[in-house]
């Protein structure tokens, strides 16, 4: 009877497990908890959404010019028109502009013609990999709506932004993507092998963080090829970027091989013959990549401000690419901005970027910190 007893005790027990969480699902829970952290998670996404989706989002192509609405304000949404009548379908009032005889000022103020806001229409035509659509999620083929108003050379600045989100984003992305895998291998591979090559290599690292930055950028972008094509321009200019980031976190996943190369698990890799390249890609680099992930959240909006600075001052990219930078080159003087305060709506776009990805990282750094204490 008491055998019986025990053995039901027994497998009463074994009924009852403990589950245990991975660090990264740990590190999940943590984030979640984290509301700053989730709100630079959300404010990313978002920005990533309008870059992905930016042609079908814009109203207008974005390098279309219209010399009849140069400088035109932007257009308020409305509901209730002039006659106080209440309309389910927003609108906006065309723009007029008039010019003061005496002193040759233009001024500009709504008519009464209403221009419906239609949804998902056939607009003007746009290429996502190679194929045609004219799907446009609004706008009115029979008058332009300006949200944000329009430039110097009358192109909507709405569309202007949104594309522009899409090539700011798409540079500093490729620009991280090849800091950090020139990054990765010197670090990985001269904190694993150390010697000679690990001197060599921290010396290299160190000449390469040893120059002040900016005055660097401006020496290297100097030397662009003013009349090269723009993409030529694009890529050259994202490989100064790369060329002088990449040596901070080859630093940072040295210090971090050094402490993982001797553990027990690469040790018994090492013992049962696993190739050095095996051990580095598969048993060092997924230690390294908490490190690697806050970086990228951090770097992300520093080499956005840098594109946008360089651009700003037209040594970065070149028309007719459009960025957040190239943008504000229109409104270099203080006449333009007194003029036209809305050509600086980018700076909106900037902030709110920049804000995001930092939270994003200051959420993904404390989510993924071991020795923090789940509350």
């Amino acid at each position: 009877m008491e055998k019986n007893i025990e053995t039901l005790d027994l497998n009463a027990e074994t009924d009852n497990y403990i589950k245990v969480n991975s660090h990264w699902h740990l590190s999940y829970l943590r984030l979640k908890k984290n509301r700053y952290g989730m709100f630079g998670f959300y404010g990313v996404v978002f920005i990533l959404f309008l870059a992905v989706f930016a042609e079908f989002l814009s109203p207008h192509n974005y390098k279309k010019v219209v010399q009849d609405e140069l400088y035109h304000p932007p257009q308020l949404i409305h509901f209730i028109d002039k006659d106080g009548s209440f309309h389910f379908r927003p609108f906006v009032y065309k723009i007029i502009e008039e010019m003061d005889m005496e002193t040759y000022e233009f001024s500009f103020s709504e008519s009464d013609k209403m221009i419906p806001i239609k949804f998902f229409i056939r607009g003007d035509e746009y290429t996502v990999f190679g194929i045609n659509f004219n799907l446009r999620l609004f706008g009115n083929n029979n008058g332009n709506i300006h949200l944000l108003g329009t430039d110097n050379m009358g192109r909507d600045m709405l569309s202007r932004m949104l594309v522009g989100t899409q090539i700011t984003l798409l540079f500093a992305l490729i620009a991280v993507s090849a800091a950090l895998i020139i990054g990765l291998m010197v670090g990985i591979s001269s904190g694993y092998f150390g010697g000679t090559y690990d001197l060599v290599a921290q010396r290299v690292t160190e000449f390469a963080l040893s120059f002040p930055a900016y005055p660097l950028y401006f020496a290297l972008v100097a030397l662009l090829p003013r009349r090269a094509d723009e993409t030529v321009v694009f890529i050259l200019f994202a490989a100064i970027i790369v060329l002088l980031n990449w040596a901070s976190i080859a630093r940072e996943i040295r210090g971090k091989t050094f402490l993982v190369r001797n553990l027990e698990f690469v040790r018994a890799a090492r013992a049962l013959g696993a190739s050095r390249s095996r051990i580095m890609i598969q048993h060092i680099f997924p230690n390294t990549l908490s490190h690697v992930i806050v970086w990228t959240s951090f770097t992300i909006p520093s080499i956005i401000l840098v594109e946008t600075f360089l651009s700003f001052l037209g040594v970065g990219v070149q028309h007719p690419m459009v960025s957040w930078g190239v943008m504000l080159n229109q409104v270099l003087d203080i006449q333009s901005f007194a003029y036209a305060p809305w050509m600086m709506a980018p700076v909106g776009m900037i902030i709110f970027t920049v804000l995001a990805f930092n939270a994003f990282g200051d959420g993904i750094r404390d989510a993924v910190d071991p020795y923090a204490i789940s509350k």
